[in-house]
């Protein structure tokens, strides 16, 4: 009989292992030391002084996360974490990095809002933090039990501050509807999981992969699995046809809320998306690739029909978000590809639209958030008019942040989807490049239907107010969307090196 000590399970632990765990996710790590450190001032402050200090708290947070993550970008030994629970590789890196220049954005671009509404700052800049660290989690997750969890985290944060404006219906309506659709998302999600683990017995990605490259046959309980997770996800990216609850959401919550939303969750669905289906069920591709392929031609027609008819900034650039998640799952679709070459380009052309879509979007909703007045948001199309006599430097960005959603050149936004649907056709889906490039044509309607009011000759004498901070994010954001499209290959490399070995790979 076999003694008991050779067969007990080595629990032991060591400091340099547990250091070595902790540095793969340094970022992660340096921001909820900071979020912590949020909740004891807000506790500990007056409440006079709590939102200016927790915002200070949770600026040198993010600056400090993006530090740590470009560091380890250029000079970590990037790697499994936690028995292989997370990582710290490129992927992850690059995903955090984008997730704390999104956290700087709407820090700067709220502080003045919210004291303009009137609304308590240091619990706002609290969730979005723990918002921001849910989302850094599932770029870093490596498990299945780990992207739930930070799912979760994510998904909490913003159940509450999409109701942030506790006195309007519609914002506490924003926050029902978002909790009610985003609790069924998480159960498909978990219950797809489930199915996953049970048929691969594993909850670790990597190990899926492995145990799917042995098995000759599909199992019915993986297929099925694949379908739930496909269904959660779709409600995560807002893609159609599970999209219904995006436009609600995106009108109630408070505008910075659904700037930050519109690109935050976007990207964070995308990595846990690329995660486990291409890192994950690469041997599965042809079975997710059909789903995706669906939603992404649903998501594609549909955003963009349902855009032309809004009068709301916010429902139409929710529909346009709808549209733009079709065009971004034709580079995942790619991603699932067996040529090496093929999977690079399409992982990398989602990871490329993915960061500038941030400056787009975020910029376009920030220029909005100069409308709202202690009474609440104005963001119809009509409170717009005569914005470039009000000031003619915003009505410049806004100008062109609609051209580049809308794929003009030279702005980034027309290389971004010049990638993706270059990868499309690589990948032999030319039919759903076709539906693209249509509805592309289509969008350019509603992207310039928004200048018309901003270049009308009204007479409107409205005052509008930017603090230092937000016109600095919305100046970067405008810059980089042109910049970025003179000199695209820049972060377009950078997004190449983001894409793990492993994805390459048969």
């Amino acid at each position: 009989m076999m003694p008991l000590a050779a067969t007990a399970v080595d629990l032991t632990y060591s400091w340099s292992q547990a250091l070595a765990d902790l540095s793969q996710i340094a970022p992660i790590a340096t921001l909820t030391l900071f979020l912590l450190f949020a909740i004891v001032v807000d506790l500990a402050l007056p409440k006079s002084r709590r939102g200016d200090a927790v915002a200070m708290v949770a600026a040198v947070g993010y600056v400090l996360s993006l530090a740590t993550a470009f560091y380890r970008w250029n000079y970590g030994d990037n790697g499994p974490a936690y028995q292989g629970y997370a990582t710290g590789d490129k992927f992850s890196l690059f995903f955090e990095m984008l997730f704390a220049v999104l956290g700087i954005l709407t820090l700067a671009v709220s502080h003045s809002y919210l004291k303009r509404r009137r609304f308590v700052a240091g619990e706002f800049h609290v969730l979005i933090l723990a918002a921001v660290i849910g989302m850094m989690v599932l770029a870093s997750a490596t498990s299945l039990v780990t992207a739930f969890l930070g799912l979760e985290l994510l998904s909490i944060s913003l159940y509450i501050v999409c109701g942030y404006a506790r006195g309007e219906t519609k914002s506490q309506e924003s926050a029902a509807k978002y909790l009610l659709v985003g609790g069924f998302a998480s159960a498909f999600v978990l219950y797809g999981m489930a199915l996953v683990y049970g048929g691969t017995g594993t909850t670790l990605i990597p190990d899926i992969a492995k145990t799917l490259q042995a098995s000759s046959s599909s199992n019915p309980l993986i297929l099925l699995g694949i379908v739930l997770m496909g269904v959660g996800f779709a409600f995560k990216i807002s893609a159609a046809p599970f999209h219904m609850w995006t436009p609600d959401v995106y009108q109630g919550a408070p505008i910075p809320v659904t700037a930050f939303m519109s690109v935050g969750t976007k990207a964070a669905g995308f990595a846990m998306v690329i995660r486990i289906f291409a890192g994950g069920l690469p041997h599965l591709a042809p079975e997710w690739q059909v789903l995706l392929a669906f939603v992404a031609a649903t998501s594609m027609i549909v955003g963009n029909l349902m855009a032309i008819v809004q009068s709301s900034l916010k429902r139409l650039l929710a529909y346009s978000g709808v549209a733009q998640a079709g065009y971004v799952l034709i580079g995942v679709i790619a991603g699932g590809q067996a040529d090496p070459a093929v999977r690079a380009a399409g992982l990398a052309s989602v990871l490329f639209y993915l960061f500038v879509y941030m400056f787009m979007n975020f910029g376009a909703f920030a220029v909005v958030t100069a409308l709202a007045g202690p009474e609440g948001d104005r963001d119809r199309l009509s409170d717009l008019e005569g914005l470039y006599r009000r000031s003619p430097l915003m009505a410049i960005l806004m100008t062109v942040f609609m051209l580049s959603l809308a794929g003009f050149p030279p702005f980034v936004g027309f290389f971004g989807k010049l990638f993706l649907f270059t990868a499309g056709v690589s990948a032999g889906y030319t039919w759903l490049v076709v539906v693209a490039v249509v509805m592309s044509v289509v969008s350019v309607y509603y992207y310039v239907r928004v200048l018309i009011p901003v270049w009308s000759s009204s007479v409107r004498t409205d005052k509008l107010e930017w603090s230092v901070s937000s016109t600095m994010a919305i100046v970067l954001s405008g810059a980089l969307s042109l910049v970025l499209g003179l000199y695209p290959t820049t972060v377009l490399i950078a997004s190449t090196l983001g894409v793990p070995i492993s994805f390459f790979g048969p």
